[in-house]
């Protein structure tokens, strides 16, 4: 990253006395869609402009809900040429608030300056500064995500890149400070208290043991082959909406029990090697290294995960791999999940909803 670019700011800048004498909770609810209400932290002398007249949704799937601006000329950010604006966004699947701002930064031609992502009850949120022209001129933008269900709010702050005052040379930290603390008091009005924007149910891997995860109902699952003696398989299709498939596939493998998770790891280890050399004769090419990713041993599992390359009738693609061993009584249990997916280059809205359904499906997994 180039030193001379602004970076995040991560915490305030003001003194906590400073804060809690030039802020006020607003809550801005009345004239907006239902569903859409919130309430927000905005410096005194602050007013506000409603501007959606609906929510948003398939045929408007981004709306701005309210724009926030100094209303005083000493206002905190007049100098600088602060705006605020809470935007409402649809999700027709379940992605990462983070996937998200990145796809919607690119697609407004913003310059990402700097990212950052932090977990959430509902995914992975995005923060992030960026630049991008308006007017004839630069803006600089702190943006940062919340999820609610199938609605992700986006909080925008925003300054010409240099300011209105100071001869050019306003500090961008203003701004900042501003979006921030708004991100950091932001609360729904009406929360939905659901994680997800699609339906997630229990799928089963019934052998002579029973495992299960959640998995979208909007992806269609078939026969997954030949499954190891006293296990299951299955094979879940990332289903377009126009019906079409290709766009991704998750598979699921069950073995039998063993008689330790060491020794359950090692055969979900021998099920995702045949599982792989399968793909190969089905056409895949897959690189000859794997990237570990994650591993975790509680009492209660142990997983290795990790990440290949792979290509198939030209599209680049990501394998993504997980060994799991469930402890179970006396025994454990073997589980590979394989994830099969064009990569963030060749298709990222695939890649950032498989690798969404991949982490719900891993995470999930008893």
């Amino acid at each position: 990253m180039d030193p001379r670019l602004p970076t995040l700011l991560t915490a305030p800048l003001s003194p906590r006395p400073v804060i809690e004498a030039t802020y006020l909770d607003v809550l801005v609810r009345d004239g907006l869609p239902a569903g859409t209400g919130f309430s927000i932290a905005l410096p005194r002398g602050w007013a506000v402009e409603r501007t959606a007249t609906a929510a948003p949704g398939p045929e408007a799937p981004l709306v701005p809900l309210a724009r926030f601006y100094p209303g005083e000329p000493e206002a905190p950010g007049a100098a600088e040429g602060v705006e605020l604006v809470v935007w409402a966004a649809f999700l027709p699947r379940e992605i990462h608030g983070a996937d998200w701002l990145r796809a919607w930064m690119r697609s407004q031609g913003y310059r990402e300056l700097d990212f950052r992502q932090a977990p959430s009850p509902t995914g992975m949120m995005g923060d992030a500064l960026a630049a991008g022209r308006h007017d004839g001129g630069l803006r600089l933008h702190r943006l940062l995500t919340v999820k609610d269900a199938d609605l992700l709010f986006l909080i925008d702050g925003r300054m010409p890149q240099g300011g209105m005052g100071q001869g050019g040379k306003a500090d961008h930290r203003v701004m900042q400070e501003i979006a921030l603390l708004a991100a950091m008091r932001f609360r729904l009005a009406e929360p939905t208290g659901q994680t997800f924007a699609e339906g997630f149910e229990w799928t089963e891997l019934k052998g002579a043991h029973a495992v299960r995860f959640l998995a979208s109902g909007l992806w269609r699952e078939t026969p997954g082959g030949d499954a190891p003696p006293d296990g299951a398989s299955l094979v879940l299709d990332h289903v377009g909406p126009d019906g079409s498939t290709g766009r991704g596939s998750l598979i699921a493998v069950l073995g039998a029990a063993e008689g330790s998770a060491d020794a359950a790891l090692a055969a979900a280890a021998e099920i995702e090697r045949t599982t792989l050399a399968k793909l190969a004769n089905q056409g895949f090419t897959l690189s000859a290294d794997a990237e570990p990713i994650a591993e975790e041993r509680t009492a209660e599992r142990s997983l290795l995960l990790h990440r290949r390359k792979a290509r198939r009738s030209g599209t680049s693609m990501t394998i993504l791999a997980a060994r799991i061993a469930l402890s179970e009584d006396a025994h454990g249990l073997p589980v590979c999940l394989i994830l099969l997916s064009p990569d963030e280059d060749s298709s990222f809205e695939a890649w950032a909803i498989n690798r969404r359904a991949f982490e719900i499906a891993l995470s999930t997994v008893r």
